[in-house]
């Protein structure tokens, strides 16, 4: 059954494939992100309260938050190291990298290409199907990363909670951020016939991001970092600039929403043209 772009059954097919899947992600990044709001706050407190952070401490936590962090707040701090926290980041990578190499590396590798596409639906339905079945897992995990933030953060005091719609930004700008993982893998996915492939060009890619983005916020100076900082996603997501501020980050959000379409359409374009066989 057709419901606009979409195809009924193939999203419900898809969901079946990856609910359960996402439902331990959720788990685990719920659990992770409740003990990170718990503790965090706890620690800041505590250098807060000695009123010295050593040089190296300062130094590695801005690098991973991308942004100089001085005059922020308990909170502030906090919860921007929990929500850009590399155990976080990996785990939402993993889960949009999973989901989206199904289609169509995964079916040709299993042999069951020919099957998906001999039903009566066009390739572009194809498509628009199984990236609304992944957005919906995608709003699952994405939630409780917040849900999780929100249970840990009830067991601290009241003056460490953050601002929770300030950090309802954060989760916009970090949707946007797996969104770009996700497309990526889309478009590696429908560009190569083994799955392995493209699940490790996008892992490659992704660590190159994240690993630009710490180099370039560690040493400013390293001039190869200054070149390529464009091209790594987490130059557009500063969750302590929009806990501090309260303002949202348009243009950084819009240079994601861009990219996501800009790989997304690439993905539609070589569905539509390319040959696909299991022989």
């Amino acid at each position: 059954m057709n419901f606009g772009p979409f195809n009924l059954g193939l999203v419900q097919r898809a969901l079946r494939e990856i609910l359960g899947i996402t439902l331990v992600f959720a788990g685990v990044l719920a659990t992770i992100s409740g003990l990170l709001a718990y503790a965090l706050p706890r620690i800041q407190a505590r250098f807060m309260q000695r009123q010295f952070i050593p040089p190296g401490v300062k130094q590695f936590r801005d690098a991973i938050l991308g942004l100089d962090s001085t005059g922020a707040g308990v909170s502030e701090v906090a919860f921007a190291i929990a929500w850009s926290h590399p155990i976080v980041l990996a785990l939402l990578s993993a889960h949009a990298i999973m989901v989206c190499t199904r289609v169509l590396a995964g079916e040709v590798e299993r042999g069951t290409v020919d099957v998906l596409l001999a039903l009566p639906v066009s390739r572009l339905r194809l498509l628009a199907s199984e990236t609304l079945a992944w957005l919906i897992t995608a709003g699952v995990v994405l939630a409780a990363v917040y849900a999780g933030s929100y249970v840990g953060a009830q067991f601290i005091k009241p003056e460490f909670r953050p601002d929770w719609a300030k950090l309802f930004m954060v989760l916009c700008n970090l949707s946007l951020v797996y969104a770009v993982i996700g497309c990526a893998a889309l478009l590696v996915a429908h560009y190569t016939d083994r799955r392995v492939r493209a699940v490790l060009a996008v892992i490659v890619i992704t660590i190159f991001s994240l690993l630009i983005n710490f180099l370039h916020t560690l040493d400013p100076a390293l001039e190869f970092t200054k070149q390529l900082a464009f091209l790594s996603f987490l130059d557009y997501y500063k969750p302590i600039g929009m806990l501090l501020s309260g303002e949202w980050p348009w243009k950084d959000m819009g240079i994601l929403a861009g990219a996501c379409v800009v790989l997304w359409t690439g993905t539609a374009v070589i569905l539509s043209r390319r040959d696909i066989t299991t022989t």
